[in-house]
């Protein structure tokens, strides 16, 4: 397997996981009855979709342009983690 199609499977699952996360986090909220604008989790879902995008970008890239796609799927890849973290650690 190339490079390319490894990090694909490897963001690729990650964003499943944070979907399955996202889905976590508004179970709770709305068991709770807690207002999710105080975690900013339509920001999170926006830059979830975004990211999904950008891989599929990235799985129809060649291999002398992915490494472009890489270097941004890794900062929101980051980020959204960063953000699903802070939003468990609300309702833990």
């Amino acid at each position: 397997m190339e490079e390319k199609e490894k990090y694909h499977a490897e963001i690729d699952a990650k964003l499943i996981k944070f979907g399955e996360t996202l889905d976590e986090i508004k179970t709770k909220a709305e068991q709770r009855k807690k207002n999710l604008s105080e975690i900013s989790v339509d920001d999170t879902l926006r830059k979830h979709k975004n990211a999904k995008a950008k891989l599929e970008q990235l799985k129809q890239s060649d291999k002398n342009t992915w490494q472009n796609y890489k270097v941004h799927l890794d900062a929101q890849v980051n980020d959204i983690d960063e953000d699903l973290r802070k939003a468990l650690a609300y309702f833990g």
